[in-house]
């Protein structure tokens, strides 16, 4: 069973958007990892332009005498796996309490409220949004799992989460692409009428 130490964390913290914050760098050691022999090492780092973590360097210590580091070994190696455990582990959410929660302090809370509005909903959907594509999780996929919803529900929130003018540029550009996409998806999966037929046929 791999485990996971975190070394080295950044004294900076630096905040992410929509309540999301995170340190400016820090080092993952992953260890038991299946036809691993030893320990990876994975200096990590917050990227502003691409506005999520990622590796910057990646170390493979062998055990010891009888083991070795292969090329085979590096190509096998999920190293954005690796990313996405070390950076929620030190990710740190502020919903508006009196201290930022964990990720995982985070997601038991919201799944244990149940009297939110439709407002505060959204604004959910949004933190969880740049939650996930900061520690490189799926965002729709994150959204549409914590909020109980499908993912083409969890497209269309975001997509009136733009709207309302509740994320910023990027995420809108990014949430506009992906609302049209699974416009286009519904479409193509969507009743056919066929020739000759009175209307919509669904399984004929």
């Amino acid at each position: 069973m791999p485990e996971l130490s975190i070394e080295l964390v950044d004294d900076e913290i630096l905040d992410a958007g929509d309540g999301i914050h995170i340190p400016r760098s820090w080092v993952a050691v992953v260890t038991g990892i299946p036809d691993v022999p030893g320990a990876v090492r994975a200096h990590v780092v917050y990227d502003p332009t691409l506005r999520r973590a990622a590796a910057e360097s990646i170390r493979v210590d062998r055990s010891g005498q009888g083991d070795e580091v292969t090329t085979t070994l590096l190509r096998d190696l999920r190293v954005q796996a690796i990313v996405k455990w070390a950076a929620a582990r030190v990710v740190r959410v502020d919903g508006g309490l009196s201290e930022p929660e964990t990720y995982g302090q985070y997601l038991t809370r919201l799944r244990a409220d149940a009297s939110r509005s439709e407002e505060q909903n959204l604004r959910e959907a949004v933190r969880l949004y740049r939650l996930a594509s900061v520690i490189n999780d799926g965002p729709l996929k994150l959204v549409s799992e914590e909020l109980g919803v499908s993912v083409s529900t969890a497209t269309r929130m975001m997509n009136r989460a733009r709207v309302a003018g509740l994320v910023d540029e990027a995420t809108g550009r990014e949430v506009l692409v992906q609302a049209r996409e699974q416009q286009l998806r519904e479409q193509f999966s969507g009743p056919v009428v066929r020739p000759g037929s009175s209307g919509p046929s669904i399984g004929r």
